[in-house]
């Protein structure tokens, strides 16, 4: 700015130059004010990209993990089968090894039981049990093979593997001793039954059948949470017979029957007639419609609990005064009242004497004292500034 310029504003020199330095001052920090946002800017781009980098470096990290545990599933799944196959086949290898030296023990004394030079014929009667038997526990693979029952197989070969066994115990015993007749006939059983084990787990596997232990606790886990729930319904009706009565009425209407069971005098479960049990869901609509509330809560407990949530709040927070008639909640005002301005006449007829005509200030604010406003140094410099200004 030159000398020409202030002189043409009207303003003395050193106004000018104040006002040069002012507005330079304003340049400089708002050019530092800018380089400070630009700063922070970067700053911010620099923390969103190393937060995005994280992430990403988080993400695939989660994703080797992820891929490294599918792969040990895996690779464990894998194992497992393999044990399991290498089981199965260790166990079929072994039954059937059983299963022979059982025959060649078994069958050569059933030949010798039936053998006579007279009716040398009858030598092919041990053949025909024995096979019968292993006939009978073919047929039974077969038919587990093409999923079709298999019992009337498996117990057919178990009833001719007794039959050889009672010819094996009844020649041995009086031939050769009683433990020659034992041995004779737990061969003619155990090859048969070793093999009926064999295929039973393979039904077993076919069907996907529970473990007996894993059936126990289920049981056990469902007698429990019958008791429980006997338990429960008892309590609910001793509380409430209101609430109880509706939700019985509510779970027949509904269709919430279950068949009840007990125990006969000797030990046989037998059932007895339905009853009657309200789900979780009946008893609430039950406590909605007789109290209107949720189960366990009535219109007596919430005035309760919320006097008690007042109470405490009191007692936290203590009373709240309030302002007399007389005091004023505003205790200073910057606006001088309407008798000390000019206006119009129709302002100063539509207010009372002494307000100032802003709303919530308490009616007629008391008057501004000196010294009580504290002004900004830059608003002190502008005010000096404007009182030193010559007037036109």
């Amino acid at each position: 700015m030159s000398v020409t310029e202030l002189h043409a504003s009207g303003d003395t020199y050193a106004e000018g130059l104040a006002r040069a330095e002012q507005l330079q001052a304003d340049a400089e920090a708002k050019r530092i004010k800018n380089e400070g946002e630009r700063v922070r800017q970067e700053l911010a781009s620099e923390r969103a990209r190393a937060k995005a980098q994280k992430d990403i470096q988080r993400d695939l990290d989660d994703a080797t993990e992820e891929r490294r545990r599918r792969e040990e599933t895996r690779r464990e799944e894998a194992a497992a089968k393999a044990r399991a196959e290498k089981s199965a086949t260790t166990w079929r290898k072994a039954a059937k090894t059983i299963a022979i030296v059982c025959v060649v023990v078994s069958l050569p004394m059933q030949v010798m039981a039936f053998w006579d030079p007279h009716a040398w014929f009858l030598v092919a009667a041990p053949f025909v049990l024995e096979g019968v038997a292993w006939a009978l526990l073919c047929g039974g693979q077969a038919a587990i093979d093409e999923g079709r029952p298999s019992w009337h197989y498996r117990l057919g070969a178990l009833v001719q593997a007794l039959i050889a066994a009672g010819i094996n115990f009844a020649h041995g015993s009086a031939e050769y001793g009683i433990a020659t007749g034992i041995g004779g006939a737990l061969c003619s059983v155990i090859g048969p039954a070793i093999w009926d084990l064999h295929e039973h787990g393979r039904i077993a596997k076919r069907e996907g059948r529970t473990p007996r232990s894993v059936r126990r606790a289920e049981r056990r886990t469902a007698h429990a949470e019958l008791l429980r729930l006997g338990a429960v319904n008892a309590a609910r009706a001793a509380g409430d017979p209101e609430v109880w009565e509706r939700a019985i009425d509510l779970a027949t209407a509904l269709g919430e029957v279950r068949p009840g069971r007990r125990r006969s005098p000797f030990g046989l479960r037998r059932p007895e007639g339905p009853e009657v049990v309200p789900s979780e869901k009946t008893y609430a609509r039950a406590c909605l419609e007789i109290h209107g509330a949720e189960p366990g809560s009535t219109a007596d407990r919430i005035a309760h609990m919320r006097a008690a949530k007042r109470a405490v709040r009191l007692a936290q927070n203590g009373p709240l005064d309030a302002p007399g008639k007389d005091e004023k909640p505003q205790v200073d005002s910057q606006t001088p009242s309407a008798d000390d301005e000019s206006s119009t006449a129709r302002v100063k007829a539509s207010r009372k004497p002494g307000e100032d005509g802003r709303k919530r200030n308490g009616g007629t604010p008391p008057r501004r004292r000196p010294g009580t406003v504290k002004y900004h140094p830059a608003a002190r410099r502008q005010m000096s500034l404007a009182a030193t200004r010559p007037t036109d």
